[in-house]
């Protein structure tokens, strides 16, 4: 009785020392995220991840059960928590895998790019839950089922260990300590834990308290020791400036290029449009009005624009004259940069010559494929730069680049700004391929996409996904809602379908002219901007405009797009647009954009049901799956109860002799036993069993003792039990089970009515005690 409750005690505090360790790792991601977005859905996870592996445990479920309900309940926790917008009737869709897909794909393209700490992308999130998940799980199987003391603690370690590579240095000491206090805490309850459940204490039970007591003490000092002393020696040993081992060396022998790594500036674009309106930039004087230019993007594969150039430190050489067909308009302009936090240095497009503000030299390297101007390799960002640029802003002639023939031989360097992934969406193309009919060069098919997006019909909005991928690409233009990188990154995209080389250009609208200098500019986060350049043979790289509410300084001759830069909570509802659609710019017969996709067609909103073709049919079978398969479940486990009933009965009455009747019943009775922690051991015969199970729970009448001894008669005996026996046998069965039934807790006869284990044979059963077999 005593040693049973102290076991019992002991597990639950095994079983509760697997949360504490799981949220100790979860606790180092404070070095990697910024802000606390990511503290609700990972800790989440890790609970639901424990609690869910503690119930089918409890209820006496196997691993295969436990991993499969544990796989659904990853995915139903994240696509919740996550993609809810994209589920149909709470399960995740088409559009839910897409999303996620390129989650994880922009959480990739940028990881190892970013500096701690940073915002909590979703795709970051989602991988840290799944790896909360994860560990959760696991320490259940490892210490819990197996009892094993290292597999629990492996991937924790590693987790750790993780977050401290790529992680930033703050609240280092303070990460570690908590996780190191846990590890051990573990370790010191396991311990005691399988010393109650294993050992036998000289002295009896009496002694065994003391002997618990120590252990506990012993773990604890041991643990105290070992924690001071890491985070007593850990700054001593060494840091980042001087390490014990310094490997620099050899990872920059082991580096195959001498290029820059740069994370594209569109993962940042959103980030300074919402989170950062108001944090000013920088701040720029220029006589001439511009959009401050950062970089371009030249590189699409179907998830995201990126940049192929090389970011190697080289001198600064800045670019020539104009082609034919421009006139150019010098401009200077003086720019003071305080919170950008990027590599790029701002300037209007195209600089000519930069010289610094604050000293004889400057460090920033000119990348001529991109036209980037980039700080060198000495400075982490350009924050605090202050430096003067010479630009020579573009003049174009429309008559000019109306006049370049659509034949016009393509120069090898400009071919790569054409390529398109394989996968590309056949019906994007096909309407840039609608849009552009009838166009008799290239500046008249870029000014014919730029005015399908400022038709009227499209709504500038941040409240939307970011990324263009395919699937983003075809629900932005279905649902016509998006910011400056959808429209940007769709315009190139479509524009490279029909053939024109096309990229992305990032940086920033003019900004607010200051009302006591005109020519001084304020430029914040929301002025973050993001427009297309389509090169044309004899002009260059030309800028168009398709987001809504948007123009640059000095195009509107070319584009018919007044200078603009709406912003401020109008921007997430319809922007009137400054474009005359009857100008000579706009194309003739605007081309409807779901008139591609005949009714048949699946809509774009929801590739699973086409829910326009059934307003007057009924729901179709999607509908009904969707509905039926919960409700059927449900049933299902409803029934489990009445489904064992039944199971009893076919079973006992199928048994013929007397024999194997008192036998069953005595299986039955066992298996009750078993919901107050009493099994029979493999050496005990039927009576040892009852004896113990009637001293040690205790019970209170002697019933299960005499259903024992006709149990082993039944089983032994030559003759047949008579049907006084059988009779007996189910009076004193029922007895025990009443009693048994009064001790548990509501909780625990509700598991047990509705666990479906029973129902699958005795295959499924785990081998708690000796195999009395039932039957005739």
């Amino acid at each position: 009785m005593i040693t049973s409750r102290i076991s019992g005690a002991w597990e639950a505090a095994l079983e509760a020392t697997g949360p504490v360790l799981t949220a100790a790792t979860a606790f180092s991601l404070i070095r990697v995220f910024e802000g606390d977005g990511w503290v609700l859905p990972v800790y989440v996870a890790a609970a639901i991840s424990h609690l869910l592996a503690i119930a089918i445990r409890r209820i006496g479920w196997g691993m295969l059960v436990s991993t499969l309900a544990s796989g659904v309940g990853l995915v139903l926790t994240v696509t919740w928590s996550h993609y809810w917008s994209t589920v149909f009737w709470g399960i995740p869709a088409g559009n839910t895998w897409a999303e996620l897909g390129d989650d994880l794909e922009q959480a990739w393209t940028v990881f190892g790019e970013l500096s701690p700490p940073v915002a909590p992308r979703d795709g970051f999130t989602v991988s840290a839950m799944a790896a909360l998940w994860l560990l959760a799980f696991v320490y259940d199987w490892a210490a819990m089922r197996t009892r094993a003391l290292f597999e629990p603690m492996v991937l924790p370690i590693a987790a750790t260990g993780f977050v401290g590579l790529v992680g930033g240095g703050q609240h280092r000491a303070l990460t570690i300590g908590v996780f190191t206090g846990a590890l051990l805490l573990f370790a010191s309850i396991h311990r005691v834990a399988a010393r109650t459940a294993d050992a036998r204490w000289l002295g009896g039970e009496g002694r065994a308290s003391s002997g618990r007591r120590a252990l506990l003490v012993g773990s604890s000092a041991i643990a105290a020791v070992a924690l001071i002393g890491a985070l007593a020696a850990g700054p001593v040993l060494g840091t980042q400036d001087d390490p014990i081992v310094d490997l620099t060396k050899a990872v920059n022998r082991g580096q195959r290029t001498s290029g820059r790594v740069v994370i594209s500036p569109l993962v940042d674009i959103r980030g300074r449009l919402v989170n950062q309106g108001d944090a000013v930039m920088f701040r720029v004087r220029a006589e001439d009005r511009s959009y401050w230019r950062l970089t371009s993007l030249d590189q699409f594969d179907s998830r995201v624009w990126t940049s192929r150039a090389d970011y190697a430190a080289r001198p600064t050489q800045l670019p020539t004259l104009f082609q034919s067909g421009t006139s150019v308009l010098e401009s200077v302009q003086h720019f003071s940069i305080e919170q950008l936090g990027a590599v790029w240095v701002p300037a209007a497009f195209e600089p000519r010559s930069l010289t610094s503000g604050a000293s004889a030299t400057i460090d920033i390297s000119y990348e001529p494929s991109s036209s980037t101007l980039i700080v060198g390799r000495s400075m982490v960002s350009s924050n605090g730069l202050t430096y003067t640029v010479s630009s020579a802003l573009p003049r174009f002639d429309p008559e000019a680049l109306k006049a370049i023939p659509l034949d016009t031989a393509m120069i090898p360097e400009v071919e790569p700004y054409t390529a398109l992934p394989s996968d590309f969406s056949p019906r994007v193309q096909d309407l840039a391929t609608q849009l552009t009919a009838g166009a008799g060069s290239g500046y008249e098919q870029a000014l014919a996409l730029q005015s399908f997006f400022r038709s009227g019909d499209f709504i500038y909005d941040t409240n939307v996904t970011p990324g263009h991928s395919e699937n983003r690409i075809e629900e932005f233009l279905s649902n016509r809602r998006g910011y400056c990188e959808q429209f940007a990154g769709t315009f190139a995209a479509m524009a490279r379908s029909v053939g024109l080389p096309a990229r992305v250009a990032v940086g920033f609208t003019v900004g607010e002219a200051d009302p006591d200098d005109p020519n001084l500019y304020v430029v914040s986060g929301r002025h973050a901007h993001a427009w297309p350049e389509v090169y044309l043979a004899g002009a260059g790289w030309v800028a168009f405009e398709p987001t809504p509410g948007r123009g640059a300084p000095g195009a509107q001759n070319y584009t018919g797009i007044a200078e603009d830069q709406a912003i401020g909570a109008s921007e997430i509802a319809p922007v009137e647009d400054d474009l005359n659609l009857d100008s000579p710019f706009a194309p003739d017969n605007p081309t409807d954009f779901e008139s591609l996709f005949p009714p048949e067609s699946p809509d774009l909103d929801n590739p699973l049901v086409d829910f326009g073709s059934n307003r007057g049919g009924g729901m179709t079978w999607t509908i009904w799956i969707a509905i039926l398969a919960p409700v059927l479940a449900v049933l299902l486990i409803l029934l489990i109860p009445w489904f064992k009933q039944v199971q009893s009965q076919r079973r006992f009455l199928k048994i013929t002799g007397n024999r194997g009747k008192i036998r069953l019943l005595w299986t039955e009775t066992v298996e009750s036993l078993a919901l107050i922690n009493m099994t029979p051991r493999l050496d005990e015969t039927y009576a040892e069993f009852a004896r113990r199970a009637i001293e040690q729970v205790p019970l209170h009448s002697p019933d299960l003792r005499q259903l024992g001894e006709l149990a082993a008669a039944a089983t032994f005996a030559p003759s047949e039990p008579s049907d006084r026996n059988q009779w007996l046998a189910r009076t004193w069965s029922l007895s025990v089970r009443a009693e048994v039934n009064f001790r548990v807790s509501r909780g625990q006869k509700l598991a047990a009515a509705f666990n479906p284990q029973p129902l699958f044979g005795s295959r499924w059963r785990g081998r708690r005690g000796p195999s009395w077999t039932i039957g005739p």
